[in-house]
């Protein structure tokens, strides 16, 4: 074999594997996108109906309106604990490597293991409800409330759950950070008399923006397309809790209409591209001005 071509032989493997698990499935889901589409029979060519009445139909656009609200909850969520807990176990305490051990468990958690808990710990105090019962002990019950089923509070308090669930993947991104910081920069900002919240404003900060940059897209990008597990182990999208990726699957499963499912995933795809795209667009123009 000539020696020349020897490196694009050993990508054509890796690259049938990319085209048949990949960049097929992406261009079929299109192809029965635009065609009516029962799960089982390919009909006619519909074009953009399906489209159409995915962006006309006023349940996509709550549950669209309720992956942004999750959206929002998650991204802030997750990078101001992440950030706290980095800052927390990066000092030089005893015991700190147990705590950061402690804190990324319940990243390694099975979903279904995560969703048994909180549904019992949340639940009413007259189902056993460990977190409304700490509420009435402490004379707070009045607050006492079904978290998992009231619309309005379901949603965010699934949110938290998220956070709770993957602040110590971030946790770990960010004092990954920290460790690449020179110590010479806070050596100086000793000297100059700042005290340890300057010292974390005007050092640690500026020297995660690229951190922070990708803690944030990691959160983006989870929030809109792997919202689904936790969704719906804890309430099964219901109570107001239903996102687009919920909205999709049984849209799917439910009533049988894939045609407008894959409309649905190709719609989400197009927004997370968009907002991706201007994120990206903004940080390098905000690190560029520094």
């Amino acid at each position: 074999m000539n020696t020349s071509a020897t490196p694009y032989a050993l990508l054509v493997p890796g690259m049938a594997l990319l085209f048949v698990f990949m960049l097929l499935p992406i261009g079929y889901g299109l192809w029965l996108s635009v065609h009516d589409f029962d799960g089982l029979h390919v009909g006619a060519f519909a074009g953009l109906a399906h489209y159409r009445e995915v962006l006309s139909d006023p349940s996509f656009l709550q549950a669209l309106g309720h992956t942004v609200i999750f959206a929002i909850i998650v991204v802030i969520g997750k990078n101001v604990v992440g950030l706290a807990l980095a800052s927390l176990v990066s000092l030089p305490l005893r015991g700190s490597r147990a705590v950061r051990t402690i804190l990324f468990l319940p990243v390694t958690l099975n979903i279904i293991v995560i969703g048994a808990f909180w549904t019992f710990f949340l639940s009413a105090r007259r189902f056993g409800g460990l977190f409304n019962e700490i509420l009435f002990s402490l004379g707070l019950g009045s607050l006492e409330a079904s978290w998992l089923a009231t619309p309005g509070v379901a949603l965010v308090t699934v949110a938290l759950v998220e956070v709770w669930r993957w602040s110590g993947l971030h946790m770990l991104i960010f004092l990954a950070g920290m460790q690449t910081i020179d110590p010479s920069l806070y050596d100086a900002a000793r000297l100059d008399g700042a005290n340890a919240w300057a010292r974390f404003r005007n050092v640690t900060l500026p020297q995660l923006k690229p951190i922070l940059f990708v803690s944030t897209l990691l959160a983006l990008m989870g929030a809109f397309v792997r919202s689904f597990d936790v969704v719906w182990v804890l309430t099964r999208a219901g109570f107001g809790t239903d996102v687009v990726v919920t909205h999709l699957y049984n849209e799917a499963f439910q009533f049988g209409r894939f045609d407008r499912a894959a409309a649905m995933g190709y719609i989400l795809f197009a927004i997370i591209a968009v907002i991706s795209f201007v994120y990206v667009a903004a940080s390098k123009g905000g690190r560029a001005n520094v």
